[in-house]
């Protein structure tokens, strides 16, 4: 069985959804699930290679991009290098299966049609538990109007559907009136504890408590609703790391400024993975203030380091952590329920110390990676009979 995915980010860019496609791609090789997979991407960042082969029967073909509006990738066919790229990954007779991911991105649409062409099934793998929020309200209905056309069609036409969460799956459901499998994201524990704390976070914290964000600075996050909880902070000397870039960074730097959190927040921007994971370990108080999540990376990587974890309760949230058993989860917008948990967390070593370790035993059971990979290939293996 061979796979051709349609990738809408692949590292070495950052994210939940690029570390899925990774993380399941690499169990379904490590396993001998699959017979080879084909990943086609955009070529962003920059430095990622034109091709990359990750194994003897795994390759990576990037293709020229841009980003139209921050995180929405774009392909560039008016350059060689573009129809070099996709010459060199649609090659007919070479595939058995098409996979997509997320219904809001063009690559997904792309998958459509070369499956419909090509007359290969699709397998459509659903991240998104609610419309797009974006900070412009013209950007909003545009994104909606986008997800109730092209992305509807999408999923109405995909041969199978699979969601990252319950959330997800719900979503499906509310769109397009399918019903899709959950296959949650594998994660191999193991790979998590090794990873030290972070000796930068530990001279600039100067033996305060740390309550950390790490992801993109884009519309959507609820950054500012955390720095604005933070400065109301009055029970505690702690300090606010913002790990991570995007547009909005400026804006939210300019924020802290305002509420007078020179002192007592910080903003490191991009961090490779590797750094960004023991900068979490090296936190009291992993934070994710979001609007809207599938299953939120960040907060599946702080449970599977044993950190506290104050969440807002939406998507697949609940999926990782339960309330007041694994973590704090908070309605989505309200500052005051964010002031609150931290303030719980950041002055109560017990609490943190007892949440954590819930979160980690409860992410080791749910998020199995050979279970999901074995889930996965079934479902392709039946489509491509």
């Amino acid at each position: 069985m061979r796979l051709l995915v349609f990738s809408p980010y692949f590292p070495p860019h950052v994210g939940g959804l690029e570390g899925y496609v990774r993380d399941l791609n690499d169990e379904l090789i490590r396993l001998g699930l699959v017979e080879s997979i084909t990943v086609l991407a955009p070529r962003l960042p920059p430095e990622g290679l034109a091709f990359e082969q990750r194994g003897p029967c795994y390759r990576v073909v990037r293709h020229p991009a841009f980003d139209l509006i921050p995180n929405y990738p774009c392909p560039s066919p008016w350059r060689p290098a573009f129809w070099r790229a996709t010459r060199a990954a649609l090659r007919p007779g070479d595939h058995d299966v098409v996979v997509s991911h997320t219904r809001f991105f063009l690559s997904s649409a792309c998958a459509l049609a070369y499956s419909r062409a090509a007359g290969i099934p699709l397998i459509h793998v659903e991240h998104g538990s609610d419309f797009v929020h974006l900070g412009s309200s013209l950007h909003s209905r545009a994104a909606r109007a986008y997800d109730l056309t092209l992305g509807r069609f999408v999923l109405r036409h995909a041969h199978e559907i699979v969601a990252i969460s319950q959330a997800a799956a719900d979503f499906v459901d509310e769109l397009a009136g399918r019903e899709a499998q959950v296959i949650y994201r594998g994660v191999d524990h193991e790979r998590y504890d090794g990873v030290a704390p972070s000796a930068e976070m530990s001279v600039i914290a100067a033996g305060r408590p740390v309550a950390t964000f790490i992801g993109r600075l884009i519309d959507g996050k609820g950054v500012a609703d955390l720095v604005e909880a933070f400065a109301r902070l009055r029970e505690v000397n702690a300090l606010l790391c913002i790990v991570g870039d995007g547009p909005r960074r400026a804006e939210l730097e300019a924020l802290a400024q305002r509420l007078r959190l020179s002192e007592g927040c910080v903003f490191l921007g991009y961090r490779r993975e590797t750094e960004a994971l023991a900068l979490i370990r090296a936190s009291d108080v992993v934070v994710n203030p979001s609007y809207t999540e599938g299953l939120p990376t960040s907060v599946l990587e702080a449970a599977l380091l044993g950190r506290a974890i104050l969440a807002s309760d939406v998507g697949g949230t609940a999926e990782v952590v339960r309330d007041r058993e694994s973590a704090l989860l908070v309605p989505a917008g309200d500052v005051e329920a964010l002031r609150e948990g931290l303030s719980a967390l950041l002055i109560n070593p017990r609490l943190r110390s007892k949440l954590g370790l819930a979160a980690r035993a409860q992410a080791v059971e749910r998020f199995d990676p050979s279970a999901g990979a074995h889930r996965f290939a079934m479902l392709a293996r039946q489509l491509s009979g």
